[in-house]
């Protein structure tokens, strides 16, 4: 990106008045308006608050916020979804992401600047317990950890099928899904690939979840779990192929140098490592969300990490002794997929 680039006053406004803006488009989803006129195109102000049971002051109020964002498109007489609106919200699943932005990372991002001062997950206070994450927190608030565990299915679903695009996985018979959460992609995987075997590490009380989901959807025989502290416990040997999605932006480059280091011991000779992230240009600089959502983990999850650019996944791979590395750019989502490869 240009480093002369400006910022328009409008432009300026909308990051001012952000937290606005979000409920504006949080509410529009919460209440069906996105649905109603995906349903109904050409809707005025008083259809949409006669279909919602909404009073016609708060729903002008509304609908005039979301067409001044460009949401929703038209005049107060008639209305249709933005094209991407229509995509992501009405036939996508960007909806999911929602509740967590509301009920997570809002609250807790009200101590960043506290946050910063300290160099500490502050943004802690808003979540009883005594843990040192949001996710060990989280294990004592099943609500919230159910909205965690729904943003981290929808960009799963939102960007599995451009990892299987790039066909890095297409000669892989065992995967080894490092902190592969609750089988969000390894569910998708072992469908999409029948004869891949897959086995899943995470802490305990996550492959338990796992476990009942791929039991649920039949896969017990293809998919093992096993309870792992990845970066005290041993990794299991025994796969040709090491899938960590969006595991490194959580932890310190110091951990993830050290988890790298494992994943190429544990791997035979011309085994790979997959890194699929939200990934930030060698400029840093950009894309928007690569470069924004990194203060959710200073601030609320772990008071470390980032997500990183390119050039340092490559550095980190190469003091592991990877090689003959491969990128895979502009896949959705601001993601990228790094592979390297075992070679002695």
């Amino acid at each position: 990106m240009s480093a002369d680039r400006g910022i328009t006053e409008d432009q300026l406004y909308r990051i001012m008045y952000g937290s606005i803006a979000f409920e504006m488009l949080h509410a529009a989803s919460e209440l069906g308006v996105f649905d109603h006129l995906g349903r109904n195109p050409g809707s005025s102000t008083q259809d949409i608050a006669t279909a919602l049971g909404i009073a016609p002051y708060p729903c002008d109020i509304l609908l005039t916020g979301l067409r001044g964002l460009e949401l929703v498109l038209g005049d107060e007489t008639r209305m249709t979804n933005a094209p991407l609106v229509e995509q992501c919200f009405v036939k996508g699943e960007d909806g999911k992401h929602l509740p967590f932005i509301h009920e997570i990372v809002n609250p807790g991002m009200s101590e960043f600047i506290d946050s910063v001062r300290q160099a500490t997950n502050l943004g802690l206070r808003h979540f009883p317990g005594d843990g040192t994450s949001l996710y060990s927190r989280l294990e004592s608030d099943p609500d919230k950890l159910r909205s965690l565990h729904e943003h981290l299915r929808a960009t799963s679903e939102a960007t599995l099928a451009d990892l299987v695009a790039t066909g890095a996985l297409d000669n892989t018979r065992h995967l080894l899904d490092i902190g592969g959460g609750t089988a969000t992609n390894a569910i998708p995987l072992a469908n999409h690939y029948p004869d891949l075997r897959i086995t899943l590490v995470d802490l305990e009380n996550v492959v338990e979840a796992a476990a009942r989901a791929i039991d649920s959807h039949g896969l017990s025989d293809r998919i093992d779990v096993l309870a792992c502290d990845v970066f005290n416990d041993p990794l299991p040997v025994g796969a040709d192929t090491a899938l960590l999605a969006h595991m490194l932006p959580i932890w310190s480059p110091e951990a993830n140098r050290e988890l790298l280091s494992k994943v190429y011991d544990a791997l035979p000779d011309n085994g790979q490592a997959l890194l699929f992230d939200p990934l930030q240009n060698d400029e840093r600089d950009g894309p928007d969300y690569a470069i924004l959502f990194p203060a959710y983990y200073l601030t609320i999850a772990s008071g470390r990490g980032t997500f990183y650019p390119w050039s340092t996944y490559e550095q980190w791979m190469r003091e592991a002794g990877f090689s003959g590395f491969q990128r895979f750019e502009g896949l959705a989502v601001a993601h990228g997929l790094h592979v390297g490869t075992k070679q002695r």
